[in-house]
């Protein structure tokens, strides 16, 4: 899970400078007010126009708002120390100050995760949630703690909740869809992974665990299809051997079907 891999810590302070007189466009994504004055924000370590228009507007999608207001062509990726003019109304600077704010737990909490200190980690999360509860980036690293501290109802509770925030992140559901696996609830697990796979036709974790989940249901002939069509679709995977191996003991080529 990529997000509780080690992320790099997230920049707190960034150099903040409103431009007087500049001529501001109306919001396109974000509060829905007009918009008061212009901001320029510098990068700093981690950060991106997603993560940005997230602290901002509370929609990374938004970044494609911010590309066309800076005028930055789809292909390129401003790094660190670049200047991005932010149009943010009373309302997005306070969304901004708030992520700001709890940005100080999540990175204890990603120091606390790195060093194993798991209970210290989910502590540090959820003050950062109780700031920001539309910080999805600390509920799915809370419901990552989780899992790995043994606590999978918690987890995906937590990770439900993230999702809700942000329905269409196949890391989050993919996440929640293993959470409730580990919580032996297998059914919504399944319809989970689904989702997730909509979203990301080449999930191939999400494609195998969900055939697994299918077996552990009894839901026998389903698995099969589902692993057979895995082993298609990822004839080299890091599941392929194992889904051959399953395929095979259950009487079954992973060419079955043509």
């Amino acid at each position: 899970m990529a997000r509780a891999a080690g992320p790099s810590l997230v920049a707190v302070f960034a150099t903040l400078v409103a431009l007087a007189g500049c001529s501001v466009p109306l919001m396109k994504s974000g509060s829905g007010e007009r918009t008061l004055r212009i901001v320029s924000h510098e990068l700093a370590v981690g950060e991106s126009l997603e993560s940005l228009a997230d602290d901002y507007y509370g929609d990374p999608a938004a970044a494609g708002y911010l590309r066309e207001v800076n005028e930055i062509p789809p292909d390129e990726s401003p790094g660190q120390g670049a200047m991005v003019e932010v149009p943010a109304s009373e309302t997005d600077l306070a969304r901004y100050e708030r992520r700001t704010e709890a940005k100080v737990h999540y990175n204890r909490g990603i120091l606390h995760a790195g060093r194993g200190e798991l209970s210290k980690a989910a502590d540090e999360f959820r003050a950062a949630l109780r700031i920001d509860p539309r910080f999805t980036d600390a509920g799915y690293n809370l419901g990552v703690t989780l899992m790995r501290s043994g606590d999978p109802v918690r987890a995906a509770s937590t990770l439900r909740q993230a999702a809700a925030v942000r329905p269409l992140d196949p890391e989050i559901l993919y996440a929640l869809a293993t959470a409730l696996v580990d919580a032996e609830r297998q059914e919504e697990a399944v319809e989970v992974f689904d989702q997730t796979i909509a979203l990301n036709p080449q999930n191939e974790d999400a494609i195998f665990s969900r055939a697994i989940a299918l077996l552990d249901l009894g839901r026998v002939d389903e698995a099969v299809f589902a692993l057979d069509a895995y082993v298609r679709t990822f004839p080299a995977g890091q599941w392929a051997d194992r889904a051959r191996s399953m395929l095979s003991n259950m009487t079954l080529s992973p060419e079955g079907g043509d």
